[in-house]
């Protein structure tokens, strides 16, 4: 027979989702899963290079899915960055980019669920030297 009794101090915690932001650099594609969106800072540090303040640029239309959008350091040439990843229209993005979903409702960008993080891994095209 099973006897139900009383919890004291039982808290139900509600999982938040886990959603991604993947970062391409010249090891490949990489997940990274976060709970909140990242800020202006955070998306600048990832793209930018440590002590050096980055500027965000976006570029649109690489994916089958049109809401992802790459986002790099717009300065990536006088820095010097090494080149990472080739894009549908043959431009080569240098340094580490950064995956994020356009929410066109709210006007802002969102982290992947996983269905898109799959199209990230499949369809980017990674730069490869060529000696």
């Amino acid at each position: 027979m099973l006897r139900l009794g009383v919890l004291s101090n039982f808290h139900f915690y509600h999982r938040l989702p886990v959603r991604s932001h993947p970062i391409v650099n010249y090891n490949g594609v990489q997940e990274t899963e976060v709970v909140e969106m990242l800020d202006i800072k955070e998306m600048q540090s990832l793209v930018g290079f440590p002590g050096e303040e980055a500027l965000v640029e976006a570029v649109y239309n690489s994916y089958s899915d049109r809401s992802l959008v790459m986002l790099c350091d717009e300065d990536f040439l006088r820095k010097g960055y090494q080149p990472t990843c080739v894009t549908p229209a043959g431009t080569v993005l240098q340094g580490q980019v950064l995956i994020l979903a356009l929410d066109r409702q709210i006007e802002d960008f969102v982290l992947l669920n996983q269905k898109q993080v799959e199209i990230v891994k499949r369809e980017t095209k990674l730069y490869r030297f060529s000696s």
